[in-house]
Order: C-alpha cells, then structure tokens, then sequence
C-alpha cells in the first residue's frame, strides 16, 4: 500500500462502532493517526480511499472524545517529520483502539490519543510505537501512549518493540513484522553490538553510518556520519556529496521538480541487470564492533505514484539531506534490517534480517530490568504463556503472545477482507490464563499458526489440531470475515509450510477497556507541548488536500508458531539466543 512504496501495512480498529484501518509503523511517533475522509476530495480517483488505508471518521464514532485541552479548536500541528519539510495538521482526540480485527483477541484500549488527518505529506495513518506522552498544554501533564498503557494495564512485559518492514522481492513476499514487548529470533541474525539511545529524546534511534560500499567494493560515503534510524519515511537521507557519488556510479538523475530520483525504464532495466548490493556498515563512537546490513537493488527499486507523480513511476529513494539534521534510514533501510528497541534500558540493535524459509518463529519476551533471570527460566515456571493470534482482514495480521503477562507480534496478513463481526472483547475479571506453550513442539511440523478463537465453549483449548489444515484465502471486499465459524484458519504464501494450528481462547482474556485520557501512570514526561491552531477546520490549507492511487501487491504471511518459553530478561544487549 501507499503511494512510494509498495510497503506491508498493519491493520487496526478505532472507535464505536470499530472502523478498520491500515496503518504504517512508525519508529519515531508516539500517537495513532487515521486518514481523515477529507483526505480525499471529489477530484482524486475512486481508489483513493484503499489506497489510504481506508477512512477513519470521527464524527461516526461514538466514543470519540474531541481534545479541547485548548477550549477554542482540536486541530493541533502534526510537527513530526517537521526538519525533513513534513507538515501538515490533525484533528486530535481520544477514542477506542484495537489492535487487529475487534474480536480477534487484540488488545482493546479505550480513550487513547488519535488524530485524524488530511495531510498529503503522510499518505498512510500511522501507528506510533514509541512510549512517549503528548504534551497539549505543558510537560506537567503529558497524556500517556498508547504504548505506555499497554505496559501499564500490564498487557505487554516492557516497554520494547522490534520491526522490520517486510518486503516484496523475498520468499515470494514477506509481510512487516511488529513485536510489542520482545522480538522474533527466527527473524534476524544475531551480532554482538547493542547501540545506546541517542542524547535527543526525538532521535534516539540514532547510529554511526562508518561506511558504505558497493559490491564491487566501490566506497559510496566520504566520511561517517551519525545518522537517525526511522521508519516514518521510506527514504534513506544521505549528504549531496555521497548522493553524488550514489549518481555517477548507479546512473541516477535528480529530478528537481519531484525532489526524486526518478528512473526511466532503460535505467530500472541496466540496474536490474547489474543487481548492485549495497552494504551499510553501522558503529559507535565507543567501540570498534560494527553490523553490516546488506540491501540488493530490490530493496531500492521502489514505485511512487498519485499525488507525487501523474502516473506510476519506479524511483531510487535516495534523497539529499541539507543538512546533518536529516540524516535518515528510513522504511527502505527496514526492509532489509531487524531493529529491536528497549526503552527501560534505553538502548537497541540493529541486524540483518534473516531470510531462511525453513525457520520457526520465536518469540522471546523483553522483560523489565528488575526482574531476575532466575525468577522465569524454569521451565516448570507458574507463569503462563498461551499465544493469541489475530486474524486480521485485510492488510493486517496482528499476532498476540502473552509472555509472562502478555507479549505482542503484529504480522501483516495475505488479503484484505470486509463485512466482519466478531465476538466482544471485554475481559472479564476472572479471565484465567492457559498452560504455557513450549518453544519446541513434540512430534509436530515447524510453522504452526496460532489463533485466538472468540468462543469460549469450543473443545480442546490450548491443544494442537493433529491434521493439516486447508489453505483459506478471503477474496478482497468478498467473503464475510470470518466466512462461517468463530474459529478462523488463513493459510499462507510463499515457500513456507502450509500445516497449521489453531490454539482457541477467549477472546476475553486480552481486551481491555481503561481511560487513557490523562490518567494511565506517567512513565516519560512526554516531548514539547504541541502547537495548536485557532479555528476549529482543517480542510481550508492547500497542504491538507491529499488523494491518490498506487497499485497494490500481496505479501505473504509469515507463518506463526509457539511462543518461546524464554524469559530472561533480555535485551537488544545480549541478541544471541540459542535456536
């Protein structure tokens, strides 16, 4: 989806009644922002809406609550982004948020910080996962995270996440990957190097680019820079002189009026033919341990679209920062790189994804540093572990592992679907958690897939399906999700086994209603209070007329097996784990 890319998106519910969305990760962000229905206007084509994401509207929720921390207006500036040139302003206020499909077993939260938005400089909503409050009025009361209150009402281990943004060149398609909570170690290869948070609260993410190289050993950066890692953006924002560098080794030709490099189908086609690979290499200032992380030519050969350009045109997404400010990795750098974030211990690691089609996943949970290892190793623990998947329609798949507590995967699934009504998802009080799931399964083939079924009454809870089941795929707009039982199996694409498994729990145990609106436990002071804007209407600036239309590719899924019984206190400072 989206109009640069194509990229893997991520499916949630906000408001009542629930409006399903597709959202973009974004690594810098702390908020939640759906595209506003005004984001399309009678002059963008009829796929503008899908193209998006699909609409969230306020005004047809009934638990939305509009922010009038300022009494005059709602409307607040966007401001992220703002030293790359994004701009654009937001309708702010609190309402429901799910994550995945409502009644899939996704966490529930009521009251959380959302924006809808017009902007045509951020095409797609985006789903913010660092644990940072806003600030409306001043830092002495910042409105916690959605983040920060999963953490609070006790629903993922810790304040942590790691992600990568899937791609379409690989195994036949691969879906992004979003853990709350811990990290998947079927999904990169492990190093040594852990990089501490960066002094800036808005640039944490931040790492010394050494080096890179071409694979014919040619250097494409004069000297290191530091440089800010961010999925926000696609682009990777580098100096005019290595861009220059970028130019006459690769052929690429500026495009003043796009501010792209724009490739002509005689260009696409030699650098298709050379298939450059391009090596980052990644340090500190304090040690000499680096990570390389290696993108082929696929990860750069990108298409952007409406309103950008009038018709779809492949772009290199290399863009000239002013200045070291705009030093980015951005979404095409993820693609390629698993990046795991622990902000109790402030520090993450960077790795190079791994890309064998023959390994299960593995879940580990990041827990906080003052638990001890020796309090959860045992594998006899009283603590449980029971993995919820969501099966999310459309272009989302938000898979739930509750670790310890409760420990959070998001993949995106093959196909979008519409017209779903699953069972509610508030959790009673005396939910009871289920058996722990061991990391290696007796006499069971690898890449099972767990989901949560929303019936409670079903037979064999937490027990494995002894048979192989079905691949299900859901046409787009077709088929009702789920088609006809409560308990939904989706089978996958791609080079991966298509046995699967269903682990069936109430959908209770996980949703949880709480207000967020000032009164979840202050964990972060929250950034600099927001800049809000008088009047209470959005759709008079030009900047907020925003449409457009970009073709959409399949990604497969990812397959889903037991959660890991691992639970050490890991962070990104220790990545190698035994398989």
């Amino acid at each position: 989806e989206g109009n640069d890319g194509p990229w893997s998106s991520f499916t949630i519910e906000i408001g009542t009644p629930s409006q399903s969305v597709n959202v973009l990760v974004s690594t810098a962000s702390y908020q939640t922002w759906g595209i506003d229905p005004k984001g399309c206007t009678s002059t963008d084509p009829s796929t503008c809406s899908t193209s998006r994401g699909r609409f969230y509207n306020n005004t047809a929720s009934t638990s939305w609550i509009p922010n009038k921390t300022n009494i005059t207006t709602t409307i607040y500036d966007l401001e992220l982004e703002s030293n790359l040139g994004y701009s654009g302003k937001g309708r702010y206020g609190f309402d429901d948020i799910t994550l995945g499909y409502l009644g899939g077993g996704g966490p529930s939260l009521g009251n959380q910080t959302v924006a809808s938005i017009a902007a045509k400089d951020f095409y797609m909503g985006l789903f913010g996962v660092k644990p940072q409050a806003s600030n409306f009025t001043s830092l002495t009361d910042p409105i916690p995270s959605f983040m920060e209150n999963l953490r609070t009402q006790k629903m993922i281990p810790s304040l942590s996440w790691a992600y990568t943004a899937g791609n379409k060149y690989r195994l036949n398609e691969v879906y992004g990957s979003l853990v709350l909570g811990g990290y998947d170690t079927s999904r990169f290869n492990p190093n040594n190097l852990t990089f501490n948070f960066g002094p800036q609260d808005d640039r944490e993410l931040l790492v010394e680019l050494n080096k890179i190289t071409a694979d014919d050993g040619t250097s494409l950066l004069q000297q290191p820079v530091s440089i800010f890692l961010d999925s926000t953006v696609p682009y990777i924002y580098l100096p005019e002189a290595a861009c220059a560098i970028f130019e006459s080794t690769f052929g690429l030709v500026w495009d003043s009026n796009t501010q792209l490099y724009l490739l002509t189908d005689a260009q696409h086609t030699s650098l298709k033919a050379q298939n450059p690979k391009i090596t980052f290499t990644l340090g500190t200032l304090t040690s000499l341990q680096t990570v390389d992380i290696m993108l082929p030519y696929s990860a750069f050969d990108l298409t952007v679209s409406y309103p950008i350009v009038a018709n779809a045109t492949r772009y290199f997404p290399l863009k000239r920062a002013n200045d070291s400010s705009q030093y980015t990795l951005g979404r095409t750098f993820f693609q390629e790189a698993y990046v795991i974030a622990d902000y109790a211990r402030r520090n993450f690691s960077v790795s190079q994804c791994n890309w064998d089609a023959s390994a299960q996943q593995d879940i580990v949970a990041i827990l906080p540093p003052s638990t001890s290892v020796g309090e959860n190793t045992n594998t006899k623990s009283a603590h449980h572990l029971p993995l919820v998947a969501i099966a999310a329609g459309g272009s989302g798949l938000v898979l739930l592992a509750l670790a310890l507590v409760i420990l959070l995967i998001i993949l995106r699934r093959r196909r979008k679907a519409k017209g779903h009504k699953l069972a509610d998802t508030t959790a009673p009080s005396n939910a009871n958690p289920q058996p722990i799931i061991k990391a290696e399964l007796d006499a069971s083939p690898p890449n099972q897939k767990h989901e949560v079924d929303a019936n409670p009454d079903l037979k064999y809870p937490s027990e494995m399906c002894g048979h192989d089941n079905e691949i299900v795929e859901l046409d787009p707009y077709g088929r009702k999700w789920p088609p006809t039982s409560d308990a939904v199996e989706i089978g996958h694409s791609g080079k991966r086994s298509i046995h699967e498994e269903i682990y069936e729990m109430d959908a209770g145990e996980v949703a949880i209603e709480m207000s967020g609106v000032g009164n979840g436990r202050r964990r972060s002071r929250g950034g600099r209070p927001m800049s809000f804007v008088e009047g209470d209407d959005y759709d008079t600036s030009p900047m907020e007329v925003l449409s457009p239309s970009s073709a959409r590719f399949r990604y497969g899924r990812e397959p889903v097996s037991p959660v890991s019984r691992t639970m050490s206190p890991i962070s990104p400072a220790s990545p190698a784990f035994p398989r």
